[in-house]
């Protein structure tokens, strides 16, 4: 639909059904334009109102090392992981709330400056992919939405095509935080491209949500054995125990 279309319908929409917030019910604005991204409909407003966007935001990024096998990689996020941001992520991935996707983007793209202080510059984005069954499952990477909303801001590239999730895997969010099941869970369970089509390139990967860091290791592992430089992680939230 063409922008000044969409404009109208929104205000139609506007009009005819107001959008409430997610969390307190109140009036939703749209909020800053992040332009046409793939997976999100010309409708979709952030579902949080200004009040709520601004109580998600914290003055302090938060950061970890995360570390396993020889293999170091800087992550940093919005904010540190509490149960008001665990609620809203698991209503955006499990209970249809796609647009929750703008303000989570808003939340992880405030971590950008932090990321790319620890970590160094990136010439590309790359989403924690989902395995095909997942996906069909859920209608959308939450990560991939995230990266897309994210590279739209800052004007980098997405490169999805560089990762692939070739196994299923259990739910990261119903194991142990602290246990090596996470890890044994996604241990061999991404495939990279080959050295020749990616060498040298700096990416930073995207997620929702860092907790022991073990998925960002194992898509980190697998990248760089394709010679590609992962720089950092990026998320909404970070688990204090990461």
């Amino acid at each position: 639909m063409h922008t000044p279309l969409i404009a109208v319908a929104r205000a139609l929409l506007e009009v005819v059904l107001p959008a409430r917030c997610h969390r307190c019910d109140g009036p939703v604005a749209q909020g800053a334009s992040w332009g046409a991204v793939p997976g999100l409909r010309w409708c979709d407003v952030p579902q949080l109102c200004l009040t709520c966007r601004r109580s998600l935001l914290d003055p302090r990024p938060a950061t970890a090392t995360l570390a396993h096998a020889g293999l170091s990689l800087r992550a940093a996020a919005g904010r540190p992981t509490d149960q008001p941001l665990a609620e809203i992520v698991a209503d955006w991935k499990y209970r249809g709330c796609r647009s929750l996707a703008l303000p989570l983007a808003e939340l992880a793209d405030a971590a950008w400056d932090t990321a790319v202080s620890a970590g160094g510059a990136v010439d590309a984005l790359v989403p924690i992919p989902l395995h095909r069954r997942r996906l069909r499952e859920r209608g959308f990477n939450q990560a991939a939405l995230l990266a897309a909303l994210i590279a739209a801001r800052r004007r980098v590239p997405v490169r999805a095509d560089l990762l692939r999730r070739r196994r299923a895997t259990a739910q990261q969010a119903k194991l142990a935080s602290r246990s090596s099941a996470r890890a044994r869970n996604v241990a061999g369970a991404f495939a990279g491209p080959r050295r020749d089509e990616a060498a040298d390139l700096r990416v930073g990967l995207v997620d929702d949500l860092v907790t022991s860091g073990a998925t960002a290791l194992a898509a980190a592992a697998c990248l760089a054995d394709a010679g590609v430089r992962v720089r950092w992680v990026l998320a909404a939230g970070l688990s204090r125990r990461a």
